[in-house]
């Protein structure tokens, strides 16, 4: 009886594994997952690996900095001048300065709208709002005889 109890426990286990070892997947399933696990691991690993370059690059480029300041602030003080100063230079002439506007009085004023609006400043003005309003503009008849006849601007 008792070989007989070894025997089932034995049968039992490997039909245990047996059972429980595969889980109905495919070879072709498996080598996916297990592509797609490589896959997330190498991705981990590599932007693990450029952090720590970017870090590295990062405190090289900061010492370098550092060293030309200092280099720069060296040459300064040895110069005996404040600062390191760009020259600018120009070709050809400059342009001089516009005076300061002056402040236009009432007749200032007055002047600037006649010369604006001309003689005619009413007829100006409604000219001016009918092109603003899309109406067509208004021609002699003999303009627009030459322009029809292909004279004239």
């Amino acid at each position: 009886m008792n070989k007989k109890l070894i025997l089932a426990g034995a049968v039992a286990v490997v039909g245990f594994f047996s059972l429980t070892a595969f889980d109905g997947k495919t070879l072709e399933q498996q080598k996916a997952e297990i592509a797609q696990m490589v896959t997330s691991k190498l991705d981990a690993y590599r932007s693990e690996l450029t952090a720590a370059c970017d870090a590295r690059v990062e405190a090289e480029a900061q010492t370098r900095y550092a060293a030309v300041v200092a280099a720069r602030e060296a040459e300064a003080v040895a110069t005996g001048k404040p600062g390191v100063k760009k020259k600018t230079t120009t070709k050809g002439t400059s342009a001089k300065p516009l005076p300061p506007a002056k402040a236009p009085g009432k007749a200032g004023e007055e002047a600037a709208k006649g010369r604006m609006q001309g003689e005619s400043g009413k007829a100006n003005e409604e000219a001016a709002k009918s092109r603003m309003q899309g109406e067509p503009a208004k021609q002699d008849e003999k303009k627009a005889k030459s322009r029809m006849q292909g004279g004239g601007k």
